[in-house]
C-alpha cells in the first residue's frame, strides 16, 4: 500500500567547504528565486533508520528559508549487501550530491581512520558517545576520507548495537559458538564475528531479507540498535536481546560530491556546514533512545536479558585480538587510546531497564507464528481528502484533491497479500505473519516490515493499530479506517 508520505564540528564542515572553492562559486541549477536541489542517496526506504541524517535534511532547509533543500533518494543501490560502498562510489562519480553511511563501512575502501568507532566494546555508553563526537577526533577522522574522492560533512553519533539472537541469549563467547550471524560489509564487523566464534552471513539490506533468513534459518543472529531492530525485524523471529552488551555505536559519515560543492555559493555553503554542525550536536541526543524504546521492544515481543560481569569479561577478552589488529595502525592506535582515556573520565548512563515481565524465555508460539488462513479474504477502505488533511501525512497539501478520496482493496491469502489503490494503478504486494492478536506485515519492494495488533469484527472485518516506531505516513494508510470484508 503506497504510503503518502511526506563547535568543533562546524570548523570542520567550514574547512571542507572552504577546499572545495576558489570563491563564491556559481550553481547552475534553477533560476532566480528557485531553491537549489541537492539530491541525497539514501540505502533504506526512508531516513527512520538514522534520525541525525533526517534531521540534517531538515535544518538545511530550515537555515536557508527554504531557497537550499535537499531531495533523498531512497533504495539506492537496491537494497543489495555492497550498498553503502555503492553509495560511496557513486557520489565520488558525481551520480548523487550527498549521501551517508555507517562509518563502519570505510575499511573495505582502504580507509582506516574510522575504525577506532567500531573497534567492539569499546565505545559502550551514549555519554562516551557524546563525549567522542565533542572532541576532534570525528574531524581528524573525515580527512582520511581524501583519497576517495568525496567530501566528509560531518560525523553523526547512532544507536549502541547490541546482539539478538533467534533461539538463545548472547551474553558469553561460548553462545556465539557455531551461529551463523548476520554481517554488514565490513572488515571490523566480521573479524569480530569471526573472533567469537561464529559464522560472519552477509545479506542484503533491509528488514525483509533477515526476516526471511531468520525464517528459513539462514542466520540464528544479528547485531543492530533498537530503534532499528523495531522498524526492520520482527521481533519475534528475533527475540533475545543481550541488554548491556553495546558492541559499538551505529555512527554515520555525511560525505558530499567536491565538483558539486564547488558550485555552490558562499551562502548555500554556510547554510550546509551550519545544518552539518547542528546535527553532528543534536545526534547523541537522537541516539540515545534506548530508555523508551525498550518497553516497546517488549511489547513487540522481545526478551532482553543481562551478561553477567564474568560474561562481559569474557567477552573482551575474546574480543582483545581484534581491538589488537586495528591497534597496528598507529592512527588508530592514538584514538582509541584517547577513547579509552575519555571512557575513565566519562559516567556512563545507568543500566537499562526493561519491564518486569520482559525478560526470560519468549513463548514458543511467538517464534513459531499462526495459521493465517482465518483471515483470508479481500478487505476495502477508503481515505477521504478531510483524513488526510486532518492526518497531515499528504505530501502536498495543495494538491490533495489530485490524490482523494483514494480507495485500497487488499487481498490477504495463504500467508501472502496484496493490495490496489483508485489513486495509483500499481499493485504492492508481500507476506504477513500472525502470532496472538498481531499481524506483520513484510514488504519487499519498500524495504519494510509493518506491524499491527488487530481486532475481527463480527462480520470479518479488521481493524488495525500501530506497534510503533512506525512512519506517520505508513499508520495512516493502514490504519485510518477499519478494512471492511468484502469477499
Amino acid at each position: 500500500m503506497k504510503a503518502i508520505r511526506g563547535a568543533v564540528a562546524a570548523a570542520c564542515v567550514v574547512a571542507a567547504l572552504a577546499a572545495c572553492t576558489t570563491g563564491a562559486g556559481v550553481d547552475k541549477a534553477g533560476g532566480p528565486g528557485e531553491p537549489v536541489v541537492l539530491t541525497m542517496a539514501d540505502q533504506n526506504s526512508d531516513l527512520d533508520y538514522a534520525p541525525a541524517v533526517a534531521y540534517f535534511v531538515e535544518r538545511v532547509a530550515a537555515v536557508s528559508d527554504g531557497r537550499l533543500r535537499i531531495e533523498v533518494s531512497h533504495g539506492w543501490g537496491g537494497y543489495g549487501p555492497d550498498v553503502e560502498q555503492v553509495a560511496v562510489r557513486d557520489v565520488a562519480a558525481g551520480k548523487v550530491d550527498l549521501t551517508w553511511v555507517g562509518t563502519r563501512v570505510f575499511d573495505t575502501l582502504g580507509v582506516s581512520s574510522f575504525q577506532a568507532l567500531t573497534a567492539p566494546m569499546l565505545i559502550d555508553s551514549y555519554a562516551l558517545q557524546q563525549a567522542v563526537m565533542a572532541s576532534d577526533m570525528p574531524g581528524q577522522m573525515l580527512h582520511g576520507l581524501e583519497p576517495l574522492g568525496v567530501t566528509g560533512l560531518a560525523v553523526l553519533a547512532g544507536g549502541l548495537r547490541k546482539p539478538i539472537a533467534a533461539k538463545h541469549p548472547l551474553v558469553a563467547p561460548a553462545d556465539w559458538r557455531g551461529l551463523s550471524v548476520e554481517a554488514k560489509r565490513s572488515a571490523g564487523q566480521t573479524n569480530t564475528i569471526k573472533a567469537l566464534g561464529a559464522v560472519p552471513v552477509e545479506l542484503g539490506q533491509g528488514g525483509p531479507s533477515r526476516n526471511e533468513a531468520l525464517t528459513s534459518g539462514r542466520i540464528d543472529a544479528f547485531e543492530m540498535f533498537l530503534g532499528a531492530y523495531l522498524l526492520s525485524t520482527r521481533p519475534p523471529l528475533a527475540p533475545y536481546v543481550t541488554a548491556n552488551v553495546n558492541l559499538w555505536p551505529f555512527t554515520m559519515a555525511l560525505l558530499a560530491n567536491p565538483a558539486r560543492l564547488h558550485r555552490l555559493t558562499k551562502d548555500q555553503q554556510r547554510w550546509l556546514a551550519t545544518a552539518a554542525s547542528e546535527a553532528t550536536s543534536r545526534s547523541p541526543q537522537l541516539a540515545d533512545q534506548d530508555a523508551e524504546l525498550v518497553t516497546q521492544a517488549c511489547a513487540a515481543g522481545a526478551r532482553f536479558v543481562n551478561a553477567s560481569a564474568a560474561d562481559l569479561d569474557a567477552l573482551r577478552q575474546s574480543l582483545s585480538p581484534v581491538t589488537a589488529d586495528l591497534a597496528k595502525d598507529p592512527q588508530t592506535k592514538a584514538f582509541i587510546d584517547r577513547i579509552d582515556a575519555l571512557k575513565a573520565s566519562t559516567r556512563g548512563e545507568p543500566p537499562l531497564a526493561t519491564p518486569a515481565n520482559c525478560p526470560g524465555a519468549a513463548p514458543s508460539a511467538e517464534a513459531k507464528g499462526a495459521d493465517t488462513r482465518a483471515l483470508d479474504g479481500v478487505y476495502r477502505w477508503t481515505l477521504s481528502v478531510d483524513d488526510a488533511r486532518s492526518h497531515g501525512t499528504a505530501n502536498d497539501q495543495r494538491h490533495l484533491d489530485d490524490w482523494y478520496p483514494t480507495t485500497f482493496t487488499a487481498t490477504l491469502r495463504d500467508g501472502k497479500w496484496d493490495s490496489r489503490q483508485t489513486a495509483d494503478p500499481g499493485t504492492t504486494s508481500g507476506t504477513f505473519a500472525v502470532s496472538g492478536n498481531r499481524m506483520t506485515f513484510s514488504w519487499p519492494a519498500e524495504n519494510l516490515t509493518l506491524a499491527f495488533t488487530f481486532t475481527v469484527g463480527a462480520t470479518g472485518d479488521l481493524t488495525l493499530t500501530p506497534v510503533l516506531p512506525m512512519d506517520p505516513g505508513d499508520q495512516f494508510v493502514w490504519s485510518t479506517h477499519t478494512w471492511t470484508k468484502i469477499g
